[in-house]
């Protein structure tokens, strides 16, 4: 697959932050960006197949960590905005 180069403006405070978090990984801070979109492909994925949630665990029958609207998308809004209206909200 071909690779496209992109040029990302960011603030001193988000630039330390994904500094400390490559740092931290043992990694690059284009590789943090790389890893945060692919969280947000992970969500569009679960909007698409209807589910408003997305979480993480280590034992499938308990969810340890649930992200709710932290992701808040037009897709996100879209999907709650129809399971609001199927509930008669």
């Amino acid at each position: 697959m071909a690779k496209i180069r992109l040029n990302l403006e960011v603030s001193e405070d988000l630039d330390k932050f994904l500094e400390n978090l490559a740092n931290e990984e043992g990694t690059t801070k284009t590789e943090i960006v790389r890893r945060g979109l692919s969280v947000m492909k992970a969500f569009r994925q679960q909007i698409q197949s209807g589910n408003t949630h997305i979480g993480f665990t280590d034992n499938a029958k308990k969810l340890d960590t649930e992200m709710v609207g932290i992701l808040d998308s037009l897709a996100y809004r879209a999907q709650r905005a129809k399971e609001n209206a199927a509930n008669g909200e």
